[in-house]
């Protein structure tokens, strides 16, 4: 059970590059799930690690992350990415 902790943030980076906006260097294949998973990742990192920088005494900052910043980032970053391809489709070569 120890050796599949580590496989977590690897298959979570595995799926962001896979899904996400950095699949093309211009943006163009994206989906909804590649921007749920990048912006929840940033949120998430930012509430987990920034606690811990700017007040390393607090024994509970790293929970910011977990429970708040982390899931707010996932649920803007599929709506974000939900924007996006609505819009990337009204505005396609298809489109009169």
């Amino acid at each position: 059970m120890d050796l599949v902790f580590p496989l977590i943030p690897i298959a979570a980076l595995w799926a962001i590059i896979r899904y996400g906006p950095f699949r093309n260097r211009w943006w163009r294949g994206e989906r909804p799930v590649g921007f749920a998973l990048c912006v929840g990742a940033v949120t998430f990192l930012l509430g987990f690690v920034g606690p811990m920088i700017v007040t390393p005494s607090a024994n509970q900052g790293p929970l910011l992350g977990i429970f708040i910043s982390g899931p707010l980032g996932l649920a803007l970053g599929l709506v974000w990415g939900l924007i996006r391809a609505t819009r990337r489709r009204g505005s396609g070569p298809d489109a009169a």
